[in-house]
């Protein structure tokens, strides 16, 4: 169900010893190669988020099957496919938690994954911008290399600050995962800061390569079509935003005093 993780609707009975899980599931990487699966189902779809369990499941399990590779714009390195449930018969230790326990467990695996998808994409970035840097030391227009002209370096400037920002967010949400092992609020800003970042850092070094930056002879499209999948997956830039919100009007803790009483319900006319 993509970013409504509540809404999976792969579903799990118990039967005995045994769970039976039925279903598909899709984008799953390197799902053909794989020895096990993590699987997420739900007893009950209108349960929502309590319904939801988390399972181990082996590759080699009868009535499992992982279907073709699908074609991407990108990331085409990493194999993803579909992967199918039909009667699939999981021994009940391999339930992780409880049962209900399911959304917790995506969400925790979430703070420590986002982290890295923030690395991710701060290393594309950098490696936008130095194959610009490389590009603009060489080109010349107008009688001049492109470096000297004020556009260009400033472009570069910018993507620098947005790189170097990017690195401080996701060591601090690493850092937070180490120590409190909870980086959601961190992890989110590190995810969708550093991909967004990594998005326009790609698109701007495209554009100083002009011409040269759209074909496939560089490696300049291959980082532009590779950028933009870092906004989508583990959970997309609109659900970091989602997450961050709900931080700071219900959780978040001010530092600046409340604003008097008498102001709040009586405002002075200014006019």
């Amino acid at each position: 169900m993509g970013s409504d993780v509540a809404g999976i609707q792969t579903r799990v009975t118990r039967d005995g010893d045994y769970y039976v899980i039925n279903g598909s599931k899709f984008w799953i990487t390197s799902a053909p190669f794989a020895d096990n699966f993590t699987v997420f189902a739900t007893l009950d779809p209108k349960l929502r988020y309590e319904g939801l369990c988390a399972f181990i499941v082996d590759a080699d399990t009868p009535s499992l099957k992982a279907g073709r590779p699908v074609e991407k714009m990108g990331h085409r390195a990493s194999t993803t496919s579909a992967v199918m449930f039909r009667d699939v018969r999981v021994p009940a230790e391999n339930l992780l938690g409880k049962e209900g326990d399911g959304f917790r467990i995506a969400m925790a695996t979430f703070a420590l994954t986002r982290p890295a998808i923030a690395a991710f994409a701060t290393g594309l970035a950098r490696s936008a911008m130095e194959y610009a840097r490389e590009y603009v030391s060489k080109r010349k227009a107008f009688t001049k290399k492109l470096r000297e002209f004020e556009v260009i370096r400033f472009k570069l400037a910018e993507m620098y600050m947005k790189i170097e920002a990017s690195r401080l967010l996701y060591l601090k949400a690493a850092w937070e995962a180490d120590k409190t092992g909870n980086s959601t609020v961190p992890a989110s800003v590190a995810k969708a800061s550093t991909t967004d970042a990594a998005v326009w850092v790609a698109s701007e070094a495209v554009q100083i390569h002009g011409g040269y930056g759209y074909i496939d002879q560089l490696p300049l499209e291959k980082i532009f079509r590779d950028a933009k999948l870092h906004e989508i997956y583990e959970d997309t830039s609109e659900i970091q935003r989602l997450i961050l919100a709900r931080h700071v009007l219900d959780t978040y803790q001010p530092a600046m005093e409340k604003i008097p009483r008498w102001f709040s319900e009586k405002p002075p006319d200014f006019d």
